[in-house]
């Protein structure tokens, strides 16, 4: 008999972005492995990415939609216009703003869902035998409700880390100190109570362990995000941009930014190092202090941004690009990866990695060829390498591709240590 999973996600489709293409795919491999898949998440919510195209992917056995009085569901359900994208207010109030009201919650602003998410937790072990409990945080808060299940049932809990949780020091969860400890406390008493933590990076569980435990290590897998293969197989044969694009996909948060990679730009310009028809293209819904900070540049006309792309148009523009841009700030956590890398090695095209040189992040692109990294504070290093980068360029080459970090290979070691439990 399968095992059957009841999986806890505040992130799920018709939502889109890195949150929702994790829990949609491991549903997915999980469920070709042969587990039997039940799916908790709220009703529709305000947020900067959707992409219904994701909805025809869903393998759950049962998805349960429940009520949530988080502020993005209750944002959502007030909008009495186009639903589709998110609203003016979300995309163009200043984040200091958003992050002040963020930090206003105990544990985190999603804690308005958790009443909802135990009554319908209950509602499911009532209807159902299941084997085990899974939860995708954060929102950190869903974890509570996932621990309060668990020790209703008896059942197995599994914990599935996409980010850090308070070893985050990029931006301010929280504003006061109350809170911090009350997080703190409960993210101990998840580690312990958890039979299975799996972590979206190796740093992660690294920082994990240090902190909480080492012992916890015998409990811990590293999952990362991969890519899908699926969705590259049917892709055409790629058809580059013409000219010389420099692309980015995802959105630019905390304390990320391109401001000396524009400026690196503006410098090679004035030197008359650029290709011909050079562009910068920003694919997906931007902050206001993103198109704030590409419109005060020297190269904003250079810039275009492109408006969320479904995910498999993104991946063919991915694919179209000359060189790909990855951005992550040197004051992170050495676990902190972005998604995309995973995608943007799959397409075998130049990455121009503004990360930390001896994090994570740094050292997958290394293990594949890639070694356009420089930091993204700092425009001499970026100008240099980006230099060597345009004279370098081959538009024949392909980088080495890391099958091992394919999307089903990590849930099929997911799969292997939870049919273990």
């Amino acid at each position: 008999m399968s095992k059957r999973i009841l999986y806890i996600s505040y992130f799920y489709p018709p939502l889109g972005g890195p949150a929702v293409l994790r829990n949609l795919k491991t549903v997915k491999y999980l469920s070709k492995h042969g587990f039997s898949v039940d799916v908790i998440t709220p009703s529709d919510r305000e947020y900067l990415c959707r992409d219904e195209s994701l909805q025809v992917q869903q393998h759950e056995r049962k998805l349960f939609r429940t009520r949530s009085l988080d502020p993005m569901t209750v944002m959502r359900s007030l909008r009495r216009t186009d639903k589709k994208q998110a609203s003016k207010l979300y995309m163009e109030t200043p984040e200091r703003f958003k992050a002040f009201f963020r930090g206003l919650w105990p544990i985190d602003n999603k804690i308005g869902w958790l009443p909802f998410l135990i009554q319908t937790g209950k509602k499911a072990l009532r209807q159902r035998d299941y084997d085990l409990i899974y939860i995708s945080m954060g929102p950190f808060s869903a974890g509570l409700g996932a621990y309060r299940l668990s020790r209703l049932s008896g059942l197995p809990l599994v914990l599935d880390l996409r980010d850090y949780w308070t070893l985050l020091n990029d931006y301010e969860m929280q504003n006061f100190a109350w809170q911090k400890a009350l997080s703190r406390h409960w993210e101990k008493k998840l580690y312990r109570h958890a039979s299975l933590i799996a972590t979206a990076t190796q740093g992660i569980q690294d920082d994990l362990c240090e902190a909480f435990g080492a012992d916890l290590s015998a409990k811990c897998i590293t999952v990362y995000n991969g890519w899908d293969e699926e969705d590259f197989s049917s892709l055409s044969e790629p058809v580059k941009d013409e000219g010389f694009v420099l692309a980015y996909f995802g959105n630019i948060y905390a304390r990320r930014s391109l401001a000396k990679f524009y400026d690196a730009m503006a410098r090679l310009r004035d030197e008359d190092l650029l290709p011909p028809n050079t562009r910068i293209k920003l694919y997906g819904n931007f902050f206001r202090e993103v198109t704030q900070e590409a419109a005060e540049s020297p190269v904003s006309d250079l810039i275009e941004f492109v408006p969320q792309l479904d995910h498999k148009e993104a991946i063919m523009a991915m694919r179209n690009s000359q060189v790909l841009l990855l951005v992550l700030n040197s004051s992170g956590p050495r676990g902190t990866l972005s998604s995309k890398i995973f995608e943007y090695l799959r397409c075998q095209n130049p990455i121009l990695a503004m990360v930390p040189a001896h994090h994570e992040a740094a050292r997958l692109l290394r293990q594949c060829g890639h070694d356009y990294i420089c930091a993204m504070e700092s425009q001499d290093s970026i100008y240099h390498c980006l230099k060597r980068l345009i004279s370098e360029y081959d538009p024949d080459k392909r980088y080495e591709v890391p099958l091992n970090l394919q999307r089903e290979r990590q849930v099929q070691h997911l799969a292997e240590s939870i049919a273990r439990l």
